[in-house]
């Protein structure tokens, strides 16, 4: 298990590094069964079904370089912007529901994030959501999680939100934190320097002791959920890249 999680956490800064200088352009994009095509032509993309019939067209705004996603029946197209840029973050749209190519539903960065100090920067590019976002549930749902550790479900035809909750149980001994720490191999227990406050009241001297079996000898920094004093960190979020931002030590 120990090797699994160093893995993954050397593979999420090798992620982290290449989608800093992404730069996509993309202008077809097909349903997972290849039964639809979404193609831009002009400044209108058209969605054409496999004998090349037009079904309906939706405005090019940008969509270029953002994340598609098509429903298997061509009826459904979700846009994300994961790797927004500019000014004014907050307000920026960054994902977009579509039904037979009419909007029904769309959200700014400060609908599904609540403090920018959980978002990630990198050169001119600015993440704020894990990577593995997607089409779930015979595409009847959209599913993402954010650095402040939400996992948030769209119903995908209407774009509302049917699910935004935390994997674990919240309660006043729940923490998720930030924070470097030193792991011996001779005992599980460990203290940590917190560096960044993501959920829970701020401790004496900015320390935690807690403990953990997933990582091995060595000097880490870490983002960490500790319960009752236990690492009880998702496996979905372990070793993600969460940025430097808003660090207190």
């Amino acid at each position: 298990m120990k090797n699994i999680i160093l893995t993954l956490f050397y593979i999420g800064i090798t992620i982290g590094n290449a989608w800093a200088d992404e730069s996509r352009n993309q202008t077809v994009v097909r349903s997972r069964n290849e039964h639809f095509t979404f193609k831009l032509k002009k400044n209108n993309w058209n969605m054409t079904d496999s004998k090349g019939n037009l079904l309906y067209s939706i405005p090019e705004k940008g969509f270029v370089a953002m994340s598609v996603f098509i429903t298997n029946d061509g009826k459904n197209v979700v846009v994300m912007d994961d790797l927004i840029s500019g000014s004014k973050l907050n307000k920026k749209t960054v994902l977009r529901f579509f039904h037979e190519g009419k909007q029904t539903a769309s959200y700014s960065l400060s609908d599904l994030v609540k403090d920018t100090c959980n978002i990630v920067h990198a050169g001119q590019y600015v993440k704020w959501s894990l990577e593995d976002f997607d089409l779930l549930k015979n595409d009847s749902t959209f599913s993402l999680a954010t650095f402040e550790f939400n996992e948030i479900d769209f119903n995908t035809k209407t774009g509302q939100i049917t699910k935004n909750i935390k994997p674990f149980t919240v309660d006043r001994n729940t923490y998720i934190l930030r924070g470097r720490f030193y792991k011996s191999s001779s005992s599980d227990k460990t203290e940590m320097l917190v560096r960044k406050y993501i959920l829970g009241d701020k401790l004496p001297f900015d320390t935690i002791h807690f403990s953990t079996d997933m990582y091995t000898k060595g000097n880490w920094d870490q983002v960490v959920v500790i319960k009752d004093g236990i690492d009880v960190t998702p496996i979905r979020f372990r070793g993600e890249v969460f940025g430097d931002g808003c660090l207190i030590n």
